[in-house]
């Protein structure tokens, strides 16, 4: 266990030696996500938004900019994700990906420390501005003070699965930017971000399905904006549970099969 530690420790030192080393960085990750929600909500302003509109049956009007709100918050979570798993490809070109296969350390607990480290520094800002913009915005309803930290802790949860999941993915793909294309924005525009699942035609709903924010969104509006409890809420908690234990399970399955790979033919990439 203190070795596991360790190694957590140590990537998310590395992780932030390597990506956030100036004030800028930090500024743009404030600034970005200001202009992607800005940019969103306005994207709604010409369209007629009262009780009567089309979006009404899913979203109400007064609780629009908390959805966007949530929405955003829940992609740059994993956006953050995608990003550093993408980067995992370099490691490669770097040198540093041989020296850690030829070392004793814990693939799986590396591949979680660099999805972990790269969440908590990539989205905090972000994070303070959401808090403050729900304060100022207004129409939460929550049915407990735990509510909140409930949220976060399913964010982070998700989030970091599925970063663990995408970096064995790039850590072995010959080509990275292509799954960065795939992954990144279809994620964006199917996991209920911007517009409800449940207003989608029938085959973008099976795409939703496919990416576990689609399940955190939903659990997090469920408690942040129609003030569901724990016993309500227990049917989606499983199911996110379960697609979570299916990510970990596949990123098992193929983080030994490409070592395997690795080991008989010297050869890095798997496909």
């Amino acid at each position: 266990m203190k070795q596991t530690f360790q190694l957590l420790a140590a990537e998310i030192k590395k992780e932030h030696r390597h990506s956030f080393h100036s004030r800028m960085v930090y500024f743009s990750l404030l600034i970005w996500p200001v202009v992607m929600f800005v940019t969103a909500y306005y994207s709604f302003a010409p369209f007629r938004m009262g009780a009567d509109s089309p979006l009404a049956r899913f979203v109400a009007p007064d609780q629009l900019p908390l959805f966007l709100l949530t929405g955003y918050l829940g992609y740059i979570f994993f956006w953050c994700l995608v990003q550093s798993a993408w980067q995992m490809s370099f490691e490669r070109q770097a040198g540093t990906m041989e020296m850690i296969f030829i070392s004793p350390v814990n693939r799986l607990v590396f591949i979680y420390g660099r999805s972990l480290s790269s969440l908590l520094e990539g989205v905090w800002l972000f994070f303070t501005f959401a808090l403050l913009a729900v304060v100022l915005v207004g129409g939460i309803q929550i049915s407990g003070w735990w509510a909140i930290p409930l949220s976060f802790l399913i964010l982070l949860s998700s989030a970091v699965v599925w970063g663990g999941f995408l970096s064995v993915l790039f850590l072995f793909s010959r080509d990275a930017s292509f799954l960065y294309t795939v992954l990144d924005e279809p994620m964006l525009i199917f996991s209920g971000v911007r517009l409800p699942p449940l207003a989608f035609p029938f085959w973008a709903k099976l795409l939703s399905f496919c990416f576990p924010l689609t399940y955190a969104l939903d659990l997090i509006r469920a408690l942040l904006m129609k003030g569901s409890g724990l016993t309500e809420l227990a049917q989606e908690l499983f199911l996110l549970a379960g697609v979570l234990s299916l990510l970990v399970a596949a990123s098992v399955f193929l983080l030994k099969r490409a070592e395997r790979h690795m080991k008989r033919t010297g050869n890095m990439v798997l496909y």
